[in-house]
């Protein structure tokens, strides 16, 4: 049966701040990593014009780039979170997020940038493991849901604030650096990159106001070394195989699409990022807003009326929703396409979210922090990694070219219905070991 974490360490650990405030500081800090490695995404057709790069290059850097390094760091990072403090594990993290974003300001070479690209990838995604094992020992079981919801809350925020904040500051942003500090020589997006990366500064020093809370939910209090560690997370694999793949295909839908909208609506509904950057940063918070309190509030119904199957059982439900969103490209409107956009979001979050808190309660607190970072490094190795530069290699056999609509609607809903399927069979697989369970 699980045990709570012994009571000297509470003493050790009290926190200066009430658990909410603490929830919302971790919020914040996913906030910040994602929209700083979301930018990019807005920035991206200025950034090709500028340092003529390929679609393929900048597939590279918006997936490659995060899930090559993200894969190394994964395993020493999951043990970090799950023995280690994990409030100074997340102040670094923004830190090395703060470098990254300033070294991609400066960047004039492909290898430059992709290094700069790393680092603010591997950062931001790394973030979610150490802030999600916080929150779940900032919360009770009962109402992880909503609390894992926040932090999915301050994600979509990240994204949909990158995309406003960038199509607001473009026009504004080199009139007024060359007036206060003389920088209006430099590119827009770059100087927009220099803003964010001052951004994460002022939120690391914000971040040391956190402090760690005492362990839930914990099996065994002994340490153990990593081949033990594996051999128990696999007598869960019944349950968290299913449930990664879930996550990663749900994840694989959203950042094709994340990454690939802005060229359509360049370059087949002709619009430019400021044109397109205030509605569809609005569009995405706005979705993502919606998608968070669906989840939260769909997994714990789900949780309530059929334990941790029926957490699955919403997941499962969300994530089928957002199957017939992946048409989003091939809309002939900037109305259709901001409709089944914002509804993929709204819905790719949702299941998300729900699948994040299944973790939370399917899985020991010694096991979380692995587990997690197995999601993000799975999850970005396929969806970062791959999504991106999948729907450009499917445009280029398929012979569309630079029109990607086709090949990404196609990777679209080929992953949303994987997601469906491995939802349901994690579902089935936590009904089955549910009467056996305490």
């Amino acid at each position: 049966m699980p045990t709570s974490a012994p009571a000297r360490t509470l003493s050790l650990c009290r926190p200066a701040q009430s658990a909410g405030a603490s929830i919302a500081l971790v919020a914040l800090a996913l906030l910040g990593g994602t929209a700083a490695r979301a930018v990019l995404s807005p920035l991206q057709e200025l950034l090709q014009s500028d340092l003529g790069f390929s679609d393929n290059q900048v597939s590279l850097l918006q997936g490659v780039a995060t899930a090559l390094p993200l894969a190394v760091v994964s395993m020493p990072l999951g043990r970090l979170v799950d023995r280690t403090n994990r409030t100074r594990l997340l102040i670094t993290l923004v830190l090395l997020c703060a470098v990254g974003s300033a070294l991609t300001a400066l960047a004039h070479s492909f290898p430059v940038m992709f290094v700069a690209r790393m680092m603010v990838g591997v950062a931001g995604f790394a973030a979610l493991p150490a802030a999600v094992s916080l929150a779940a020992d900032l919360s009770q079981p009962a109402k992880r849901s909503k609390v894992i919801a926040l932090l999915g809350m301050g994600q979509v925020v990240g994204v949909g604030g990158a995309f406003f904040f960038a199509g607001s500051l473009l026009d504004r942003l080199p009139a007024a650096l060359d007036a206060g500090a003389g920088l209006g020589t430099l590119a827009s997006w770059r100087m927009v990159q220099l803003l964010f990366s001052g951004g994460m500064l002022a939120l690391a020093l914000m971040l040391l106001l956190l402090r760690e809370p005492a362990r839930q939910e914990v099996e065994h209090a002994e340490v153990k070394g990593l081949r033990a560690v594996l051999v128990e997370l696999a007598e869960h694999r019944r349950v968290l195989v299913p449930l990664v793949v879930g996550m990663i295909s749900v994840g694989m839908a959203d950042s094709a699409a994340n990454i690939w909208a802005v060229p359509v609506l360049t370059r087949s509904l002709h619009l430019q990022p400021a044109d397109f950057g205030a509605w569809m940063g609005l569009l995405l918070t706005a979705a993502g807003f919606l998608g968070v309190i669906v989840g939260g509030v769909a997994g714990d119904l789900g949780q309530r009326f059929g334990g941790n199957s029926g957490l699955l059982g919403a997941a499962a439900v969300v994530a089928a929703l957002a199957t017939p969103m992946a048409f989003f490209p091939l809309m002939s409107s900037v109305w259709g396409f901001a409709a089944l956009l914002g509804s993929l979001m709204l819905f790719g979050t949702s299941a998300g979210i729900i699948g994040t808190a299944a973790i939370t309660v399917t899985i020991p607190n010694e096991l979380r922090g692995i587990s997690l970072s197995l999601v993000a490094t799975f999850g970005n190795l396929i969806g970062l990694g791959v999504s991106p530069t999948l729907v450009t290699f499917v445009a280029q056999v398929a012979g569309y070219g630079a029109d990607i609509r086709v090949p990404l609607a196609a990777v679209g809903l080929t992953a949303s219905l994987i997601s469906v399927a491995a939802y349901l069979v994690a579902m089935r697989a936590v009904r089955a070991a549910q009467p056996h369970s305490t």
